[in-house]
C-alpha cells in the first residue's frame, strides 16, 4: 500500500457524507467529550478534519489533518499527536501509526491519490508520552465508495436516517444469492471501534437488524460485508441525544425529477410521544428555504416538499420547531437520471 506523504500544518468539521460549504467535513467526526480525571495537569483538546470530504471515491486526492484546538496549558511542544489508521480488511483489521509530531506542529497527511487499500478507521491522538496530560482523541472512517456495491443497504423501518435515543429502528441488506457469509457492521465515530450489529437475522436473503440506540452514540455507521471483503453501500444514522427533533429526509440517494418530501418530528419530552408540527422552519446548507423560489409551499403537517430535484437541491437540510428546536444535519444526495437510448 502506498501511503504519502507527510506535511506540517496547522488548519476543519463529517456533516453528513458530504463536505459542507466551507470545503471541510464535518459530519463523522466527533469529539471525545469524557471528562479527564482530576490527577491531570492539563488538558489538550484535538481536532480530525479531512479535506474535501470522509467519503470519496477511488482516484480522489484527500488531505487528513490532526491538530489541536485547545492547549490552555502549551503542553504543544511536549505532546506528540499519532495519526493511526485501522485497515478495513474483515478478520484483520490491523492498526498502524502513520505519523507522529509535535502537537504544535500537527500533521496534515496526504493521499493523492486514494485507493481502496487506504479506507479504514483514522484516529488524532498522542502517544502517552506525557501521562500527566489528557489528551482527546478523536475518530472517523474514510469510506471509499464500490461501484456498484455488491448489495444494497436500507432503513426497513423508517424514511429517515435520523432517530432519537432509544428509539428502534430496521436496518436490511438485501444480499446476492452467492453464499457467502455476509454480516452487518458498524463503526462508532464516538469510540472508534468497527463491532458487528447485535441480533441479525438473514431469510429470503436478506438480512437485518434492529437496533435501539443509545445517547452515547450519536453517529454510526453501517454496512454489510462478506469475508472476501464485498460491501454494500453505507448509511450514517445520526441519533438526537440531546435534541427532541429529527429530520425525515430520503436515506439513499434520489432520482432527479423526483419530489421529495422533508419532514420535521417532535418528541414530547415527559411523554416521548412523536408527532408534527404545523410550525416547521427548513434549512439547506444552513440558510432558510425561500418559499418565494418556487420550490412549493410548506404544506399539512409542516411538511416540504422539493419539486422535481435537480442536481442543485443536493445539499445539507435540517429544520426547527419553536417548541422543540433544531434537528441534526441531514445529507439528501441526488443522482442522475440514466440516458434513455
Amino acid at each position: 500500500m502506498r501511503l504519502a506523504s507527510v506535511l506540517l500544518c496547522v488548519l476543519f468539521s463529517f456533516v453528513s457524507p458530504k463536505s459542507t460549504l466551507d470545503g471541510s467535513s464535518s459530519h463523522h467526526v466527533q469529539r471525545r467529550d469524557t471528562k479527564p480525571k482530576s490527577n491531570y495537569t492539563g488538558v489538550i483538546g484535538t481536532k480530525l478534519e479531512v479535506f474535501p470530504t470522509w467519503f470519496v471515491s477511488a482516484g480522489d486526492n484527500v488531505t487528513i489533518n490532526c491538530i489541536v484546538h485547545n492547549d490552555k496549558m502549551k503542553y504543544g511542544d511536549k505532546v506528540y499527536l499519532h495519526l493511526t489508521w485501522t485497515n478495513m480488511r474483515p478478520g484483520n483489521r490491523t492498526k498502524k501509526v502513520l505519523v507522529s509530531q509535535p502537537a504544535s506542529a500537527g500533521i496534515a497527511y496526504e493521499l493523492n491519490p486514494v485507493t481502496h487499500e487506504h479506507q479504514g478507521v483514522y484516529t488524532c491522538d498522542d502517544n502517552g508520552s506525557l501521562p500527566e496530560v489528557y489528551v482527546h482523541d478523536w475518530h472517523s472512517m474514510l469510506w471509499v465508495e464500490d461501484a456498484p456495491p455488491k448489495t444494497s443497504m436500507e432503513v426497513m423501518s423508517h424514511n429517515r436516517i435520523q432517530f432519537f435515543s432509544n428509539e428502534a429502528f430496521t436496518l436490511g441488506c438485501q444480499l446476492p444469492n452467492d453464499n457467502a457469509q455476509w454480516k452487518m457492521m458498524r463503526f462508532n465515530f464516538w469510540k472508534g471501534t468497527v463491532t458487528e450489529c447485535p441480533g441479525q437475522v438473514s431469510s429470503d436473503h436478506r438480512l437485518s437488524s434492529t437496533i435501539t440506540p443509545v445517547h452515547l452514540d450519536p453517529y454510526i455507521l453501517y454496512w454489510c460485508e462478506n469475508p472476501a471483503g464485498d460491501r454494500s453501500n453505507s448509511l450514517n444514522v445520526s441519533i438526537a441525544s440531546v435534541a427532541t427533533v429529527v429530520l425525515e429526509s430520503p436515506p439513499l440517494p434520489v432520482m432527479e425529477g423526483e419530489d421529495v418530501m422533508l419532514r420535521c418530528f417532535l418528541r414530547d419530552k415527559k411523554t416521548k410521544e412523536i408527532s408534527f408540527s404545523f410550525h416547521t422552519s427548513y434549512d439547506k446548507n444552513n440558510r432558510l428555504i425561500d418559499n418565494r423560489l418556487g420550490r412549493g409551499p410548506f404544506e399539512q403537517e409542516g411538511n416540504f416538499t422539493l419539486k422535481a430535484v435537480t442536481k442543485a437541491d443536493e445539499g445539507v437540510y435540517k429544520c426547527e420547531m419553536p417548541e422543540g428546536g433544531g434537528s441534526l444535519d441531514s445529507w439528501l444526495s441526488v443522482k442522475a437520471r440514466p440516458v434513455e437510448e
